[in-house]
C-alpha cells in the first residue's frame, strides 16, 4: 500500500492557465499554545520563550477574571531582536502592539486570555530568538 503525505491543495487560475501548489499540511500546523499558571498567591509570572521558523509566532494562554487588570511586557533576550504581541480575549477582540508592554487594561470579560509573542515586522529579521514574556494580573478585589 502506498504511503503518502497529506497535501492542502492551492489552486490559482492565471489567465489561460491554472497553477497548483500542494503544501504539506504539516508546515500549516503551529505549536499548541503554552497555559500559564501563576504560583498560589502570585500576581505575575515570567516564561522564557523563543520562536523559531518552525514556531515564528508562540502562543501562550492565561486565565484571568472580568474586572482584573492585566499587564503584558515582552523583554528581547537575543542582542538586537525587537518584539510585538497581541493579546486576544475569550471573545477574540485583540490588542497589542510593538515590544515592551504590549498590553496594560482592565479586562472587560473573564476566561481564558491568548497571548501571541511574535517579532516586530519592522526591526530585527531572526530566523529564531529568545524572550521573556511577563505577565501581571492584579486582581479586581485589590482595587478600592
Amino acid at each position: 500500500m502506498p504511503t503518502h503525505t497529506s497535501h492542502s491543495r492551492l489552486s490559482l487560475r492565471l489567465s489561460s492557465f491554472t497553477l497548483v501548489l500542494l503544501i504539506p499540511l504539516t508546515s500549516l500546523a503551529q505549536t499548541p499554545p503554552t497555559r500559564i499558571r501563576f504560583t498560589v498567591g502570585a500576581i505575575s509570572a515570567q516564561v522564557r520563550g523563543r520562536f523559531t521558523p518552525a514556531n515564528e509566532r508562540p502562543h501562550y494562554v492565561i486565565k484571568a477574571g472580568k474586572g482584573d487588570h492585566m499587564v503584558v511586557n515582552i523583554i528581547p533576550v537575543t542582542r538586537g531582536l525587537t518584539m510585538a504581541g497581541t493579546v486576544a480575549s475569550p471573545s477574540g477582540q485583540g490588542d497589542g502592539g510593538p515590544g515592551g508592554i504590549v498590553f496594560n487594561a482592565d479586562l472587560t470579560e473573564g476566561g481564558d486570555f491568548t497571548i501571541e509573542v511574535s517579532q516586530h515586522t519592522m526591526g530585527s529579521n531572526y530566523k529564531s530568538g529568545s524572550f521573556i514574556l511577563e505577565i501581571v494580573i492584579t486582581p479586581a478585589s485589590w482595587r478600592s
